[in-house]
């Protein structure tokens, strides 16, 4: 069955934007507009994510912009992986 298997690997901290969608409804812990991004791993892997640091437009978020990684902790046992664009 494919996805059943993972693989815990160090990245590079390189990534790119693959897709995204502007939401524009509240959600708990969310204040709108907010990005859901698909973040493309320069290793290959991809994951769900929110985009931050940005505007949250269709001409800030542009597919295929370099990003690099943001951990948002929440509290001991969660940590969260979000994306910025890449600065510099």
């Amino acid at each position: 069955m494919r996805g059943a298997e993972s693989e815990r690997f160090q990245g590079e901290r390189a990534a790119k934007l693959f897709s995204y969608v502007i939401h524009h409804r509240p959600a708990p812990g969310f204040t709108p507009p907010y990005s859901i991004a698909v973040a493309e791993l320069e290793e290959g892997p991809r994951l769900m994510t929110n985009i931050v640091e940005c505007p949250q437009t269709p001409e800030a978020l542009q597919l295929d912009m370099a990003l690099e990684p943001v951990f948002e902790k929440l509290d001991d046992e969660i940590t969260l992986a979000l994306f910025r664009p890449t600065k510099g």
